[in-house]
């Protein structure tokens, strides 16, 4: 008995040693020692190694995503369950394997699990593995190649590697693993992409102190951003001023815009910030850039679920309960167009608030020709926590990967 809660003691170690190597702690070399003592737990019981697989998985997401809990309270633990069910059937397939198999099986098979995370349900790649190491420059550069999903590959390997890979009868697949991980090293220093300077550009970004569980007037809010941005333009020169998802935080209206364009017109730079915008029925969460008499929108293509729109609302049961959880139903529209803001030499992508996470939508603003990334968010409502510590490493990894600023 006192052996199969040792057991689960150490499916739960690892979901703690993993939670300290990512943001905002980043003990990135933790990482690649993680998983042992999940591996140390499992027995010849599938079932028993799901179990504890998911465990750890709910230990990792239940830590790391506590900030959700300033929005959603301990309903965030429902998909803390649901990522770390992933965990464990990651665990049960693995086990499932002759122990000689399961190095570059295990790679295998946690590279795709992510894959599926990543994509099903409308997707939620918040804490990929290799998100670990945003500040580690000998792994960082693996993404160029492979992306984000190839560090977790090579992390899972690691893994896999010190705890199978050393045991007798394993050796062949210890050789392979470290050439492996070595030819991968080199051939990511050797041939990444390096940045390229297109131009260069005079930006002010402005962010203003405006805790998100006060009751502000959205004209308030856009004439604090207004009134800062106008005394700093007063003794400095910018081509382009940055503000956040929600500068005004409700449906746009005309004279609104009239102001950013005298703003804009006066002090000749462009102005890119965020807003809600109607076309006929529909509000979308938008960026919109301002030059002069120039007004170009984008609109959100990747809605935050239950955020932005209610899955399943058709259901009457899910409304109910979502109206009384939340107190309203969001009801906002995605937009269908990769939209590139044009300044000077730039083309310039506006992802809105959590589109930075996923590597595929980034990787289609790259395809239509982005040379410029400016990602607008409001992550006051995280709180003082790990959230935007979180959110902000996904921006690195989107720079590599894409060899754009």
């Amino acid at each position: 008995m006192k052996r199969k809660i040792f057991k689960f003691f150490l499916s739960i170690l690892t979901g703690i040693i993993l939670y300290f190597s990512f943001p905002p702690f980043s003990h990135w070399y933790f990482a690649f020692i993680g998983f042992i003592p999940l591996f140390l737990s499992f027995d010849n019981n599938l079932f028993l190694n799901f179990i504890k697989g998911w465990v750890s998985g709910i230990v990792f997401y239940g830590l790391s995503l506590f900030w959700l809990k300033n929005v959603a309270e301990w309903w965030y633990l429902i998909l803390a369950l649901y990522l770390g069910f992933y965990w464990g059937i990651f665990s049960f397939l693995l086990t499932s394997l002759p122990s000689k198999g399961r190095v570059f099986a295990g790679m295998c098979i946690w590279f795709f699990i992510e894959i599926i995370m990543a994509n099903s349900f409308s997707g939620f790649p918040w804490l990929l593995l290799g998100l670990s190491q945003w500040k580690n420059h000998i792994f960082l550069p693996i993404s160029a190649i492979f992306g984000i999903y190839g560090i977790s590959m090579v992390i899972i390997l690691s893994n896999l590697t010190l705890f199978y890979g050393l045991r007798k009868g394993h050796t062949v697949s210890f050789i392979l693993s470290c050439f492996f991980l070595f030819s991968i090293l080199l051939y990511s220093h050797i041939y990444s992409p390096q940045m390229k300077k297109i131009s260069s550009v005079n930006l002010l970004i402005i962010q203003e102190n405006i805790p998100s569980d006060k009751k502000i007037e959205p004209a308030s809010i856009l004439n604090s951003y207004y009134l800062t941005t106008q005394k700093i333009l007063k003794n400095k020169k910018a081509e382009l001023v940055v503000w956040p998802e929600s500068t005004y935080p409700d449906l746009i209206k005309e004279k609104i815009l009239k102001k950013i364009k005298r703003l804009s017109k006066r002090y000749r730079c462009g102005i890119i910030f965020g807003s809600l915008i109607k076309e006929n029925s529909d509000i979308f969460n938008s960026a919109i850039f301002v030059k002069g008499e120039k007004i170009e929108i984008y609109k959100k293509i990747h809605l935050v679920p239950y955020g932005e729109f209610v899955p399943g609302r058709r259901f009457r049961i899910i409304r109910k309960i979502y109206s009384e959880v939340g107190g309203n139903l969001p009801d906002l529209k995605p937009g269908n167009r990769y939209l590139l803001f044009k300044f000077k030499n730039f083309k310039i992508s506006a992802p809105i608030c959590f589109e930075n996470i996923f590597p595929e939508l980034i990787r289609k603003f790259n395809m239509k020709g982005a040379n410029l990334f400016i990602v607008i968010t409001n992550d006051s409502w995280f709180g003082k926590s790990a959230g935007p510590y979180q959110h902000f490493a996904h921006n690195i990894f989107r720079a590599v990967e894409t060899g754009k600023y």
